[in-house]
């Protein structure tokens, strides 16, 4: 499958970045925090503003794959696949 609207893909394929970045920046908060059992107060709220930051970018990916789905009348899961893999994403295995 080939997008044929090239400003698309690179709207995604930034939006996947940006996603991929909020993901990475929790992960390494995660491992700084250490165990979350005994966060303190502050470190939760660190926890919880980290996490509503990172929403976004992901809300805006997923906003942006339905509708660039629907209006290439492309399914979302592959228009997803193609984003990864031009975002430098390992293709997923296949079943079968």
């Amino acid at each position: 499958m080939k997008i044929e609207h090239s400003d698309a893909l690179d709207e995604l394929v930034e939006l996947q970045e940006a996603s991929d970045e909020a993901h990475a920046g929790l992960m390494r908060l995660q491992e700084e925090l250490g165990d979350a059992a005994q966060w303190t107060d502050e470190q939760h709220v660190t926890w919880r503003d980290a996490w509503e930051d990172a929403r976004e970018p992901w809300w805006l990916l997923d906003t942006a794959l339905e509708h660039y789905a629907e209006t290439m009348g492309v399914e979302r899961d592959d228009l997803e696949a193609m984003v990864k893999e031009a975002a430098g994403h390992a293709p997923l295995p296949t079943a079968g």
